[in-house]
């Protein structure tokens, strides 16, 4: 794509955000009080924790029996090509298999999710995903994913513009699943404008990836917290995507859900949570009972929450503000833990 027509379609889009500004200004008017953010829905006192299930390793599967989960999220990544454009011998594999419930062996609600690498998110097109929504028979999926970049508004514009139009037509061939909306945006703008789309088309249930602000430096952790008490503010439902200690989930504690990775990424690498902290062993064995072993340990992370005070939004996001982010600041990759 060239810069005159990356430049066109983020104007188009800057026109769209420009049509929505007074539905922006109403936000800020009911939604802060005294500069701090008051949430138009109230936050639920049962949090919950979504464990992402590593596809074609056995061991990560069926984590229901140690933890009381909504749902499990798969990702769609093990499931098609590097360049998001065709399908991979584990798909295959699970659609001989008479599907992802039959796959897991697990008869409750799995959600798909569209986080990916940048090289995968191009190639994925809306009749692709909606073939592997289908085929492999999830209860609900997670809006497409985009290249949203801190610094690159222009970029990030198109982006939202882009993903938008998958959503739409991905309601279109997949009309009896709700999706999980994905919030995308390099700006509290832009972010809120994705919000409204998506509240448009009926999405309920919303998702954000702080795992890759978190990868970040302490402004970049900034950011991510802004945008996240923000978009909190104007939804009924937020999981938070990407997140596993009790630090990054008690200052997100706003959220109403926590899809993780961590207890796999922590036996990895050789971790157990053990006596309030993370130990690290001599010999690095990875087995299903450490694993779980974490999971555990992070769910309990989640249900000590309901016995903290003060659930309401963080007063990171003032009336009226906008977010600046220097462009010297480095880029946030949608990169997704691939071990």
């Amino acid at each position: 794509m060239t810069y005159i027509q990356l430049n066109t379609r983020s104007d188009c889009l800057a026109t769209k955000l420009t049509q929505n500004h007074e539905n922006i200004d109403i936000f800020r008017k009911t939604a802060f009080f005294d500069g701090y953010p008051k949430s138009c829905f109230s936050t639920t006192a049962r949090k919950s924790v979504y464990p992402i299930i590593k596809l074609g390793e056995r061991i990560t599967y069926n984590p229901e029996r140690h933890i009381d989960c909504p749902a499990v999220i798969i990702k769609a990544q093990p499931l098609v090509s590097k360049d998001g454009r065709s399908t991979t011998q584990l798909f295959r594999q699970i659609c001989d298999e008479g599907g992802i419930h039959n796959h897991l062996d697990f008869d409750g609600d799995v959600i798909l999710s569209s986080i990916m690498p940048d090289r995968a998110i191009a190639g994925l097109t809306d009749e692709f995903y909606a073939e592997v929504i289908d085929v492999t028979g999830v209860n609900s999926y997670i809006t497409p994913d985009g290249e949203t970049y801190l610094g690159e508004t222009a970029l990030s514009a198109y982006e939202v513009f882009r993903v938008l139009e998958l959503t739409e037509a991905l309601f279109k061939l997949c009309p009896a699943i709700t999706p999980v909306g994905l919030v995308k945006g390099c700006t509290l703008e832009q972010v809120r404008y994705h919000v409204a789309c998506l509240q448009g088309l009926g999405v309920e249930r919303y998702c954000f990836h702080m795992g890759d602000f978190f990868r970040g430096s302490d402004a970049t952790i900034n950011v991510g917290m802004k945008f996240a008490s923000a978009i909190r503010a104007i939804v009924p439902e937020l999981i938070i995507y990407g997140v596993g200690s009790r630090r990054n989930i008690n200052a997100l504690r706003f959220a109403d859900g926590f899809a993780t990775q961590s207890h796999y990424v922590k036996a990895f690498y050789g971790y157990k949570y053990e006596g309030a902290k993370w130990e690290r062993a001599r010999r690095r064995v990875i087995t299903r009972g450490l694993i779980m072993h974490n999971l555990s340990a992070i769910g309990r992370f989640v249900d000590d929450l309901a016995y903290q005070q003060g659930l309401n939004l963080p007063s990171a996001v003032e009336s009226g503000s906008t977010c600046h982010v220097s462009t010297n600041e480095q880029p946030i990759k949608n990169s997704c833990i691939q071990k």
